[in-house]
């Protein structure tokens, strides 16, 4: 067994919960891990509650131990997949072109994936942090790539360095006004993560708005700075021409180092070439860590494809225990949040915790049989998000459900990625209203609302998002007496 980090740890099993959302992990370790080609493949043991799977890391996949009994045979399968999936010769010059400027872009992408997760007010201020730490690489990136003056102020001192650097990158009176959209970017971004970070009344628009400003800031901020480390002109000095793209190749007085120099693609005129990478940076092609094994393994079956969670066995393979059904995850954001309400329909259902459904948004418009508004997840763009409960059931249960549900009459089947509580993504069943049953002029009976209303306090959703969405929809009253009598009555029973 290997060492792994929590952060590892975190990824592999977030990414194999994603992946596998039926599957219960009950024991994970990382058993092997092997460098090709400069790219890391961590090979990690997984164990569920039905099944082994080996997850491998480089471009992370997963495969069944059934279809792969060896671990050699998933990495070699794994390595040569990966490597049959090249990059193009363009993202390759790109991530060249930025190479000093990685850890700042990783800091980024952290906070991007941190506003995909966020969902309260310590989610929100999180981004704000993750923004500030990658504003202050980009200043840390800056000092330690050139020398900018002869008296430094302190290294996180961010407004100084701006101004340091944005003078130094766009002197003059020419460069005016471009070197203040340079400053007044990386100023903005700065503030407002700052204010993020320490404000009571964060929202998830806030979040993006910050991870927005960084990403704008530091994307202008590094084109300028390599530019500058690179020696490149804003203009071609032989013809004017602001046509200049980077060129790179090897000289044989430095063999193994790679060189970049600017060319007018007008002119053919080449700047001063400059060393980027050391192609030989003493590392091995490929590199091991981990027990080597020579034990060989034979697949049972012809390769046919690749299984993936949730697929039927193959036929050679071994047989499986059978038993009762694997439980599937549902994710209720209306009148099923009620346990009451839903137990009617699936009585295993077992409630799992809040989950969030990113770039959707809350409607009453789906025309139902009683001529009434119905509750929808309507697909309105990233500055909204629903909010609901995930509920797992016996798939031997899901046909009432659908009946219920009206499938085929309004609502259909959609498998959607949902983030739990935890942070983590999943994938889960839910019913979306099909575009010729919303109507945006109808309004839910009040019992409806009721069983919205009552599933979500009891399921603990956050009481602002209740108040905005829920509680202030206008309800009409069911003139069908005896159906709001029934219907209230299922309502007032405890949810067991």
């Amino acid at each position: 067994m290997l060492k792994a980090t929590d952060e590892e740890i975190e990824d592999v099993r977030e990414y194999f919960e994603w992946q596998a959302p039926d599957l219960e992990v009950t024991f994970m370790q990382k058993v092997y891990s092997e460098a090709v080609l400069n790219t890391r493949h961590d090979v990690w043991d997984i164990h569920t509650n039905k099944d082994r799977w080996w997850v491998i890391t480089g471009s992370m996949n997963l495969y069944s131990q059934e279809q792969f009994p060896n671990m050699d045979l998933a990495l070699t399968f794994h390595i040569g997949l990966m490597l049959r999936m090249p990059r193009t010769a363009e993202r390759q010059v790109d991530g060249l072109r930025i190479l000093p400027f990685g850890l700042v872009l990783e800091k980024i992408e952290e906070a991007g994936t941190a506003v995909t997760q966020a969902h309260s007010l310590a989610g929100y201020q999180a981004v704000g942090v993750r923004c500030r730490e990658a504003l202050l690489e980009l200043i840390g990136v800056a000092q330690d790539a050139a020398t900018w003056t002869d008296a430094p102020p302190q290294r996180a001192n961010f407004r100084a360095w701006t101004e340091i650097i944005g003078n130094d990158l766009l002197p003059g009176e020419t460069n005016k006004e471009r070197r203040r959209a340079l400053k007044g970017a990386l100023a903005s971004a700065w503030a407002f993560s700052n204010w993020l970070t320490h404000t009571k009344s964060a929202s998830w628009i806030d979040a993006d708005m910050a991870h927005s400003l960084t990403q704008h800031a530091s994307g202008m901020a590094t084109s300028l700075i390599v530019r500058e480390l690179r020696g490149v002109p804003m203009e071609c000095p032989n013809c004017g021409s602001p046509h200049l793209e980077p060129e790179q190749g090897e000289n044989t007085a430095t063999p193994g180092v790679l060189w970049e120099r600017p060319r007018c693609a007008d002119c053919g005129w080449t700047g001063k070439p400059v060393p980027i990478l050391d192609l030989e940076d003493g590392q091995s092609i490929i590199t091991r860590e981990g027990e080597n094994s020579d034990e060989c393994g034979i697949m049972t079956v012809p390769l046919r494809s690749i299984l993936k969670p949730g697929d039927p066995s193959i036929t050679a393979l071994k047989n499986t225990d059978t038993g009762p059904p694997e439980p599937v995850v549902y994710f209720a954001y209306g009148s099923n949040m009620s346990t009451a309400r839903l137990r009617e329909r699936m009585p295993s259902c077992k409630a799992l915790g809040i989950a969030t459904l990113p770039g959707h948004s809350l409607h009453f418009h789906k025309r139902s049989a009683d001529k009434s508004g119905k509750c929808n997840a309507l697909a309105s763009g990233y500055d909204h998000s629903v909010i609901g409960v995930l509920f797992s059931f016996d798939p031997a249960e899901r046909a009432k459900l659908d009946a219920a549900e009206g499938v085929g009459n309004g609502y259909e089947h959609a498998i959607v990625t949902v983030i739990n509580d935890e942070g983590r993504r999943r994938k889960a069943l839910t019913y979306l209203a099909t575009p010729d049953y919303i109507d945006d002029s109808l309004k839910p009976y009040s019992w409806y609302k009721d069983f919205v209303l009552a599933g979500g306090r009891e399921q603990g959703l956050p009481s602002e998002y209740i108040a905005k969405y829920i509680e202030s929809v206008e309800a009409i009253e069911d003139p069908q007496k005896t159906r709001d009598k029934e219907q209230r009555t299922t309502l007032k029973s405890p949810g067991q």
